[in-house]
């Protein structure tokens, strides 16, 4: 068994409120000494409409003093949320001197490229997802968005005439990060007519959570319905430029995913089985589960193994070739949703757990071991319960740089929203 020790490299000041958002994004940059951050006067609301927060880095590094952060500004954003932030990162294809952004003008959603080298800036159509070869970008309507899913999008523009189930010729963009050049490439009426199910009828369906295999050639993403007992999530996979579209998980329960490689991807979900089949069904929701949610809930904890048991949610590999398969992978780690990012090894991989004070359960942070099904505590932090499981809770959602040996995260620990960076050292 392969250990682990993590040692605590950067803590963002306590001038402020810092931030950074999704998982498996990348923060730091390739050379290892710049980690990009968002400062937000407050954080005790979802954002509201106009407020802004500051976009920068700091510097991070074995020769930088970490009790003296300086954080250098490189402009402001008015298009941010707790979960995915305002879609900060580096760039490919070298992740080292242009960083991007999304920000609102005052009309719309924008996203600004900024040349660390020369300071040289240029807007094009807000981004999703970019590739990571760094030539294209997925995106989706942020408007329609924010009246589906709030918490991951931005509250600025909310037109009455997209707040319905489904709106015509909503779809996945491609958007050229040369160019600015918008183009759909993923319909969502096509995707309504894909292997439908009968709970789908009259639900809101939205598409979300693009993300480009480490070579640019496929993306996968995220078909959610929101019916009358739930969300009906599934997982495909596409080619880049939106052909080929495939369903790897059609279980209806699929969280957080990443890609291990090219062709394969780690995603933890429900597998297919009676239960999950039967929430596929209109009818049987308005009776069975109707009357059987309730008694559910009071006798099965969410995170006990009968209800894993019961949902088949676990951490699972997935074929990107061969749809529709899945096998499962460290069941030791299949009680708790994380945020999985993987080694470069492959055979190791990050992820954490929510925070739940009412539960007695802290917010953690995991290296697992796939070939040993062993897993490691790198780390125990705190949060304030009062946000737990709440739109302003702090997810730890972490990233592992690009050279594989830091791992950053968003934290309340101390009771205020901050960054932490990690050296990760093989023992």
């Amino acid at each position: 068994m392969v250990e682990f020790r993590a040692t605590r490299i950067f803590e963002s000041p306590k001038d402020g409120a810092y931030f950074f958002g999704y998982f498996n994004t990348p923060q730091v940059s390739a050379d290892g000494t710049k980690l990009l951050a968002l400062r937000v006067a407050r954080f005790d609301r979802v954002p509201q409409p106009g407020e802004i927060a500051e976009v920068g880095w700091f510097e991070i590094g074995p020769e930088i003093r970490p009790d003296v952060p300086v954080f250098h500004k490189l402009g402001e954003t008015a298009a941010f949320n707790w979960q995915q932030g305002a879609a900060l990162q580096f760039l490919g294809p070298n992740f080292n001197n242009r960083v991007i952004w999304n920000f609102f003008d005052g009309h719309g959603y924008k996203a600004r490229i900024f040349d660390l080298d020369t300071s040289h800036v240029r807007d094009v159509p807000a981004i999703y997802n970019p590739f990571p070869d760094g030539r294209f970008a997925t995106t989706i309507d942020f408007e329609r968005h924010a009246w589906c899913r709030r918490g991951y999008s931005y509250g600025n523009i909310m037109k009455p005439e997209k707040n319905k189930p489904v709106v015509e010729g909503d779809a996945i963009w491609q958007v050229d990060l040369d160019t600015g050049e918008t183009a759909p490439i993923v319909a969502l009426e096509d995707m309504m007519k894909l292997a439908p199910h009968s709970n789908a009828h009259d639900a809101v369906h939205y598409l979300e959570h693009m993300t480009a295999n480490p070579d640019s050639t496929q993306f996968a993403f995220m078909h959610r319905w929101r019916h009358e007992n739930g969300i009906h999530s599934r997982l495909l996979v596409a080619r880049s430029d939106g052909h080929d579209v495939r369903i790897l998980n059609d279980s209806g329960r699929m969280s957080h995913f990443c890609w291990t490689s090219a062709t394969q991807l780690l995603g933890y979900g429900g597998k297919a089985n009676p239960l999950n089949k039967l929430r596929r069904n209109r009818a049987m929701i308005k009776t069975l589960f109707n009357s059987f949610l309730p008694i559910y809930k009071r006798m099965v904890k969410d995170s006990s193994g009968l209800a894993k048991s019961l949902t088949g949610d676990a951490y699972y590999l997935f074929d990107i070739d061969t749809p529709g398969k899945l096998s499962m992978t460290a069941p030791s780690m299949r009680a708790e949703d994380g945020h999985p990012v993987m080694l470069m090894d492959r055979r190791h991989f990050i992820t954490d757990t929510y925070a739940r004070a009412a539960y007695g359960q802290q917010p953690k942070l995991f290296v697992v071991d796939i070939d040993a099904d062993t897993h490691q505590v790198l780390d125990v932090l705190e949060s304030i319960p009062e946000y737990d499981e709440t739109p302003v809770r702090c997810d730890l959602h972490p990233r592992v740089s690009a050279s594989g040996d830091i791992v950053s995260l968003d934290t309340m620990d101390g009771g205020q929203r901050r960054i932490y960076a990690y050296q990760l050292v093989r023992i």
